[in-house]
């Protein structure tokens, strides 16, 4: 981040892109850099952007978006459960997943999360379709990783609104070539597109790190060999695919997609899938899953559904620190890997992921009952 400050001070949007330039990320965030590489300078002249100070910087600034999902996550919850939102949010935020991925890491997950959140909060609570809108394109442009709820978005947005609000979903690609334009001056249209297909295809591997379904495949091998004729990219989509249908179609089936608590869980699980099925997922792309699950949890005040969120929690908070401890230690000192947490964790992946792919059957199972109930109470109304 601190480099990518930099050249953005001193060369601006316009040129920052380049072939031999590496940059693997959307202008969403890079405008974040743009602006604190700036304002730091202005507050800080006796301090480069190469310094202790930059970081802590960086890093407090991401700290205030995971401030703001857990404010939003309390005015989500409050809406239904207002004398435990406020607990909701302190939940969140003592996350220690989350306080690790942010504060220690200094990785910017939280602040795709936040969009995500704010875009599901105007559809679903202020049904301000353009607010949603823009802020869905806003995600988009910090990581494309923002497309995992999205299938769930666009159903509710379809069967809640009426033909004349359809125009607004028109303002995410607007937005989106217009926010990235000063980036892509040489090819306006398609350069965020240009910019997707390199940035993917740094990265062709089944997983990187991530404790997911490819790792029985095995970490760092190629998505594009093949099994049964289709590469395991392609098994990837189909199976994320059949997942997301079964979950929209659950609710379709049972007549339950008015409930919202039901559409932030099912946002909950689109995520979840989202990291668990398609290749090319590193550890940290879980991250939006936990503040879904959370307003998920506190709506419902599900027991159940807390146990699992927290034990989820530590399993990702294990599978962070080990991908952090690697690159800062084990990669220039192999020596270092026998340090025992480390060891042991090394020595185990294969049970963090059997407890992750459980905690997604546990959840499917409870979704499926949450769906049941919400089908009874329907019929007994009517």
């Amino acid at each position: 981040w601190q480099a990518w400050a930099q050249r953005l001070v001193q060369a601006g949007p316009m040129q920052f892109y380049s072939p031999d330039y590496f940059s693997d990320y959307f202008p969403g965030y890079l405008y974040i850099l743009w602006f604190l590489g700036n304002s730091f300078n202005t507050l800080f002249p006796q301090l480069p952007i190469f310094s202790l100070g930059f970081e802590i910087y960086l890093k407090a600034f991401t700290t205030m978006f995971d401030i703001a999902t857990a404010y939003y996550i309390y005015k989500i919850t409050s809406r239904y459960q207002k004398k435990i939102s406020l607990l909701a949010a302190i939940f969140y935020l003592a996350n220690p997943a989350i306080a690790f991925n942010s504060s220690a890491w200094g990785q910017v997950d939280g602040i795709l999360t936040f969009f995500l959140i704010y875009s599901a909060y105007s559809l679903l609570e202020l049904k301000n379709t353009y607010r949603f809108s823009i802020f869905t394109a806003f995600s988009l442009l910090v990581k494309p990783q923002g497309l995992a709820i999205f299938p769930i978005e666009i159903i509710y947005f379809f069967t809640h609104f009426k033909f004349k609000r359809y125009l607004s979903l028109f303002l995410i690609p607007i937005f989106l070539i217009i926010l990235s334009l000063p980036f892509f001056l040489k090819d306006p249209v398609l350069g965020l597109l240009h910019q997707f297909q390199k940035s993917t295809l740094i990265y062709p591997f089944i997983s990187i790190f991530a404790y997911n379904f490819w790792f029985f495949f095995g970490w760092w091998k190629s998505d594009l060999i093949k099994f049964l004729g289709l590469t395991y990219q392609i098994w990837g989509a189909i199976i994320f695919l059949i997942t997301i249908a079964a979950i929209l179609g659950l609710l379709i089936i049972k007549k339950a997609y008015k409930n919202n608590l039901l559409i932030y869980f099912a946002m909950a699980l689109s995520s979840f899938a989202f990291f668990l099925f398609l290749t090319r997922m590193h550890e940290r792309y879980l991250f939006p899953f936990f503040a879904f699950l959370a307003i998920t949890a506190f709506i419902k005040n599900s027991v159940k559904l807390i146990i699992i969120y927290v034990i989820l929690s530590l399993i990702h908070l294990i599978n962070l620190w080990y991908v952090y401890y690697y690159y800062n230690y084990v990669y220039s000192n192999p020596k270092l890997s026998s340090f025992f947490i480390y060891h042991f964790i090394d020595a185990n992946p294969n049970v963090f992921t059997f407890l992750t792919l459980l905690g997604f059957l546990f959840l499917i199972l409870i979704y499926y009952q949450f769906v049941h109930d919400e089908k009874n109470h329907i019929q007994k109304v009517t």
